[in-house]
């Protein structure tokens, strides 16, 4: 990503790549979570075929836990604290404004980080998503979907500063929440 200057697509693809790397190991904490809950209700009976069907919900037809954006959203919420990207957001009057505006060709979504009653960490996701989609996707399958895309040299592409910042942010917490000691 570092190595990427200059090309702000590919930068904040990489990024995210470094977060999509961790989604076994955080969605898998997730699932097992849920799965105990499921397990602990005294309700729950094995020879129902409805309580095992629980279970399996859990799951899409690959044996993951749900779709990609579930395990971003498990991904972040276990590095990064709802603190820890309000301090983010607020060191940089700009970066606040421009994440609390809505930032047309770039993504509808915001995030606000003054209104506490709002999952904060739902907003970042979501917002973090859609840019990923709309560089991944194809025009054909952008046009069938109606989705937009990001095109590289495009005015959308290189207002994508803070977009990338918190990108790198996000993928910097969640490295050193996977890191383990060095034991020399």
């Amino acid at each position: 990503a570092h190595s990427a200057s200059g090309m702000p697509l590919l930068q904040y693809l990489a990024f995210y790549q470094v977060i999509e790397f961790y989604y076994p190991t955080y969605s898998q904490a997730e699932a097992q979570k849920r799965i105990k809950n499921i397990l602990k209700d005294p309700s729950f009976r094995p020879d129902k075929d409805a309580d095992i069907g629980k279970i399996l919900s859990l799951f899409n037809s690959r044996g993951r836990l749900s779709d990609e954006k579930t395990q971003l959203k498990a991904t972040i919420s276990e590095c990064v604290s709802i603190e820890d990207i309000k301090l983010f957001i607020n060191t940089d009057e700009n970066r606040r404004e421009f994440f609390q505006n809505k930032n047309k060709g770039i993504s509808n979504n915001r995030i606000n980080i003054s209104n506490d009653g709002v999952d904060l960490i739902t907003q970042v996701c979501t917002r973090v998503y859609d840019i990923r989609c709309k560089i991944v996707h194809t025009k054909e399958e952008s046009q069938s979907e109606s989705l937009d895309i990001l095109l590289p040299y495009s005015k959308e592409a290189e207002q994508l500063t803070y977009d990338i910042e918190l990108i790198q942010y996000l993928s910097q917490r969640v490295l050193i929440s996977a890191s383990t000691t060095l034991n020399i």
